[in-house]
């Protein structure tokens, strides 16, 4: 018999212009499902085959979330897989850091996923089925130093895959978290110079202590995060739900 190939699915991918998003995007492109990437950095269009499209869209923007998840499903008639990648990163001492920062972090990295599987979940529990994988992060599990802000919004995005998965399964919708370790993209690269900047330490020697908090001493490509959010949003993957998975190289095995 004859192996069938898997319907395309249709993807919507927040954090597509680069980094992880980008990577996410770019794989499920690659295997011919259609995907709807939005990020603030449109403008940036990554170069990605296959049936992609990159929409300008803020995250943390109610109108500008519900106009680009309602005019995919409008346009394709369904929303399979949810991959919530788009995220900041705060760093520096708490009593440093002002309420504009508290925001930005709390509305994009937090209020984004709120956002879009606010407009994304009636049409998957119209289908009955659907994916949401939402980006966490090491640092939701360890203590940090001048990462508090970032780390209290990755654990509240922890707390609410945990529940949300309750609370959708009743539709066989699956919530799923993946936490990455450290990354290469330029998202953490701007992360180590702002450190640089803080403290007079070269970029260099910060990017070395970094490394070196994981057992094979290096950062990660996207492509081996993309990897993993891809299984856990396949049908190999349907009895996971409401769990985290961490890919961090052994950084909380210690």
């Amino acid at each position: 018999m004859a192996k069938q190939t898997p319907e395309p699915k249709v993807v919507l991918v927040t954090g597509a212009a680069r980094g992880i998003g980008h990577a996410v995007a770019a794989s499920f492109a690659a295997d011919g499902h259609s995907v709807l990437g939005l990020d603030l950095l449109a403008e940036q269009e990554p170069t990605i085959g296959g049936s992609f499209e990159l929409r300008a869209c803020d995250v943390a923007d109610e109108q500008q979330v519900s106009a680009a998840v309602n005019e995919c499903a409008a346009k394709q008639g369904r929303i399979d897989v949810v991959a919530n990648i788009a995220g900041v990163v705060v760093v520096g001492p708490l009593d440093t850091l002002t309420w504009k920062d508290y925001r930005r972090a709390v509305d994009v990295n937090l209020g984004g996923i709120f956002l879009v599987c606010k407009y994304a979940l009636p049409v998957m529990k119209t289908r009955r089925s659907g994916v949401i994988v939402n980006a966490g992060s090491v640092s939701a599990h360890v203590g940090q130093i001048d990462h508090t802000l970032y780390g209290a919004t990755k654990a509240g995005i922890l707390a609410l895959t945990r529940a949300l998965a309750w609370e959708v399964a009743p539709f066989g919708i699956r919530v799923v978290s993946v936490s990455p370790g450290s990354v290469d993209t330029e998202m953490l690269r701007e992360d180590c110079r702002l450190e640089s900047a803080r403290t007079g330490r070269g970029f260099e020697e910060i990017k070395g202590e970094r490394e070196a908090e994981q057992a094979f001493r290096r950062w990660a490509a996207p492509e081996e995060i993309a990897s993993v959010v891809r299984f856990v949003a396949s049908d190999g993957a349907s009895y996971i739900t409401g769990s985290d998975v961490l890919v961090d190289c052994g950084w909380t095995s210690k």
